[in-house]
């Protein structure tokens, strides 16, 4: 659901706010960053996403220096349990609203990319929402797909991982799948990951970011393929991907895919789900018989051939 767009109606933060835009930012945004910090909701279970729409809404087309302001919110370090963590979070709805406003675009992507693979959970949180916000209206879901490709390419292992993680967490909301005026780049973005992460080198194979995709697959490959109920292609497509995977966590994510679409409100038919089940089941890797070990072609003592 999307969250009003009106902005700030505290005249306190309009005016903190306005000042901040005035002067240098540096020391002009304090009151700003206190004000934000003091409605943000942090520390706490969920942080105040209306308070940061808001905002967001309200620097979409503010003049002055915008994006200096934002960037200095998004750079605020503060612990995840400290209430000045809201600043990154408000940020991340500020370039949301300024891409959707046309202005500052590939910066306010960049810095979306940061805060989406940030390592705390409320700023993430917030940048999940403020896409799926930007990628419900009208052409930026398509977008966001072709973003996460170009973030699936970056060099830097955590931001690659991280950013694909969250982009996957707003494209399984049905609304933005809804949005999506073509799914073939979808799936061949979903081809992508998957083959990505499986074949990442073995330095990777503890990256929080890369478990988060593992994570995060599951959710999305059942929500498009329950988005695609009409088309065959869709349950085709997952089919061919449940015969060619070997890897154990990726086998482990297309099994939740399945357990989460048979619960889905648009599931597709009982039957197209057991097919896809059956694709899975039969991909997978024959147990190997324990009787046909030869002494010493196994690993540990137990597998030594006896003098």
């Amino acid at each position: 659901m999307n969250r009003s767009t009106e902005g700030l109606k505290s005249e306190a933060l309009r005016a903190a706010l306005q000042t901040a835009l005035t002067g240098p930012v540096a020391k002009t945004a304090q009151a700003l960053e206190q004000l934000l910090a003091k409605h943000g909701g942090l520390p706490g279970v969920r942080p105040n996403l209306k308070l940061a729409a808001a905002f967001g809404a309200e620097v979409a087309q503010a003049d002055g220096p915008v994006y200096k302001l934002l960037a200095q919110l998004a750079d605020d370090p503060s612990a995840p349990d400290e209430p000045r963590a809201f600043l990154p979070i408000a940020a991340a709805y500020g370039f949301a609203q300024r891409i959707r406003a046309g202005s500052d675009v590939e910066e306010s992507w960049s810095a979306l990319q940061r805060l989406a693979a940030d390592e705390r959970s409320p700023v993430r949180l917030g940048a999940i929402d403020a896409l799926v916000q930007l990628a419900t209206r009208e052409g930026f879901a398509d977008e966001l797909v072709e973003r996460t490709e170009v973030w699936l390419s970056d060099p830097e292992r955590e931001l690659c991982y991280g950013s694909t993680a969250s982009a996957l967490d707003v494209l399984a909301d049905g609304q933005v799948l809804a949005r999506l005026k073509n799914m073939e780049p979808l799936t061949a973005l979903l081809t992508r990951v998957m083959d990505t992460v499986v074949d990442a080198p073995r330095s990777a194979q503890r990256s929080d970011g890369r478990r988060r995709v593992f994570k995060s697959l599951g959710p999305t490959l059942a929500a498009m393929v329950a988005a695609m109920r009409g088309a065959q292609s869709g349950a085709d497509w997952f089919a061919s991907e449940c015969e060619r995977a070997k890897d154990p966590e990726l086998r482990a994510a297309l099994s939740a895919a399945l357990q989460r679409m048979a619960a889905l409100s648009n599931a597709p038919p009982r039957a197209v789900i057991d097919g896809l089940r059956s694709a899975l089941e039969k991909s997978q890797k024959p147990l190997r018989d324990a009787a046909r070990v030869r002494p010493g072609h196994g690993r540990g003592r137990k597998s030594r051939a006896l003098r």
